[in-house]
């Protein structure tokens, strides 16, 4: 029997990705590239097919074969890096790290991954602030890995010192730092230090369990940093390429894995993502986003609502858990569950403390009582929440706004929105209430502008577009009115689609006007 054509294999490739079978379309690749070795789309397709399918000897063969016709791209060489790191082949990782130099793209990564060779190898990085000072992406990147090769060698007190001047916990990569930085104060006693980390990136008190910090977390949390980063620069391919190459140098590191299932998730490839995420173990840092994940990936809210209660059942006293299980439950139209669920978390607000803390669940039970019916409950809510947080932006608007809809006490609700607005001028929701606001006392020529500036913010947003119809017709100006009533009713749902279709049709009346 005659071997099958190259354009045959390249097509059956084809069809079993596109049918979902990614492993059998990782064999026809590879297939298409031992008939072709000089084709660099084979190689290509063999590398980005092994990349989505975490086989790496595949993907290592699709590099070599794309090196010997010399068609690789720049980061190529930092497969062969990875490679000879894990065979502990020094000298092959040093020539890996000298040829992505010559490639330029990358080279800033050359002082990093040199610095973590070293180490791997017990001597000292030779990487310090100073190569921080010459600016470049060796700066930008190197300021979470220079408190890692501090952690690595031992030089706790140095670590330490660094991470209270760290700006960037609110970053991915800030969080997988402080995670790693935890265990590392742990294990050297200083308890104190390492609960401070993790309430700095919203960890609850726990006992959480991190590897040692050694060269291959360093080096994977590099790649992962540079993953999100290509990511962010719509270079999807390229950031699954790095995530993977942290995967494959700490195959064990929570924070690699989870870095890894987002970009898969972000891809489509939501069994894979599943897949990594559920080997997070609970002990880790990075459990509780893992659980939030695996929730997305969910087929139906249902199943989001049984992977939240299942977390939840293994950490029962977990506040974070109990907010996602009550939220998943309201996304899941189960609201009268939901409801206990948020008075439980006031129960441990009321034994722990956090005034700001407790404000915020009594505004989630607030909203969950008043899309229930029970806008008494909400008030009383929203009450003592405003009372606990005088400040809060959200508690302010919506207490404010619900007075305003349901013209119970106008005046005050004008005063608590426009309080609002002044705490948060940025937000869409705000503004539109305080427009919303000067449209009920008459004052047209405020709220309009107001309005207006509200539905740039939130172009797709109903409530804000009907608002801004309602006062386009106030002041004559008819078909604009209906053109915010269409862009409204494009996501309108239920009573609201019907009444915004009469005011497209009819025009304004009492009976249609936005509540």
């Amino acid at each position: 029997m005659a071997a099958p054509e190259p354009s045959d294999l390249y097509w059956d490739a084809q069809r079993l990705e596109l049918a979902g079978q990614g492993d059998a379309a990782l064999k026809s690749y590879a297939k298409l590239l031992a008939r072709s070795p000089d084709s660099e789309a084979a190689a290509s397709n063999l590398l980005a097919a092994a990349v989505r399918e975490g086989n790496f000897a595949d993907a290592l063969t699709a590099i070599r074969f794309g090196q010997k016709a010399q068609t690789t791209d720049s980061d190529a060489p930092l497969l062969g890096f990875v490679d000879a790191f894990r065979r502990k082949k020094w000298g092959e990782a040093s020539a890996a790290v000298a040829e992505l130099e010559a490639k330029r793209d990358f080279a800033f990564m050359a002082p990093m991954l040199n610095g973590w060779l070293n180490v791997a190898q017990g001597r000292a990085s030779g990487f310090s602030a100073s190569q921080l000072m010459t600016g470049g992406l060796t700066a930008y990147y190197g300021d979470d890995q220079l408190v890692y090769f501090d952690l690595a060698e031992g030089n706790i007190a140095q670590g330490k010192l660094r991470l209270r001047n760290f700006r960037g916990y609110d970053e991915p990569h800030g969080r997988f730092l402080a995670g790693h930085a935890m265990g590392e104060f742990a294990r050297s006693g200083d308890q104190e230090f390492a609960s401070a980390l993790g309430r700095q990136i919203g960890l609850e008190q726990g006992n959480y369990v991190t590897s040692k910090v050694t060269a291959d977390i360093g080096l994977a949390m590099m790649f992962a940093r540079l993953a999100i980063a290509l990511d962010e620069q719509k270079q999807p391919q390229n950031a699954l390429y790095f995530a993977r190459l942290g995967q494959w140098i700490a195959p064990t590191s929570d924070a690699a894995k989870l870095s890894l299932a987002e970009l898969l998730q972000r891809q489509g490839l939501n069994q894979k993502s599943s897949a990594i995420l559920k080997t997070i173990a609970p002990n880790s840092p990075f459990w509780f986003q893992s659980v939030v994940n695996q929730t997305q990936l969910a087929d139906t809210p249902d199943m989001a609502v049984a992977v939240a209660k299942t977390a939840l059942d293994a950490q029962p006293k977990s506040a974070q858990l109990k907010l996602l299980y009550a939220q998943r439950l309201e996304q899941a139209g189960q609201r009268e569950q939901a409801i206990p669920v948020y008075r439980s978390l006031l129960d441990l607000n009321a034994t722990e403390g956090g005034g700001s803390i407790r404000a915020m669940h009594l505004l989630l039970l607030a909203s969950a009582l008043d899309a229930g019916g029970d806008w008494n409950g909400a008030q009383k809510a929203l009450e003592e929440a405003l009372l606990l947080a005088p400040r809060n932006a959200q508690v302010l608007n919506y207490l404010g706004y619900s007075l305003l809809e349901r013209r119970i006490d106008v005046k005050r609700g004008f005063e608590l929105v426009s309080k609002a607005y002044e705490l948060a001028p940025q937000s869409a929701a705000i503004t539109d209430s305080l427009g919303w606001a000067h449209f009920l006392k008459g004052e047209f020529d405020i709220a309009i502008p107001l309005l207006e500036a509200a539905v740039k913010s939130a172009i797709g947003d109903v409530a804000i577009n009907e608002h801004l119809g309602d006062a386009y017709w106030s002041v004559g100006r008819k078909s604009e009115a209906r053109f915010a009533w269409k862009a409204a009713a494009l996501a309108a749902e239920g009573d609201v689609a019907v009444r915004l279709t009469r005011k497209i049709d009819f025009g304004w009346t009492k009976e249609t006007a936005a509540p």
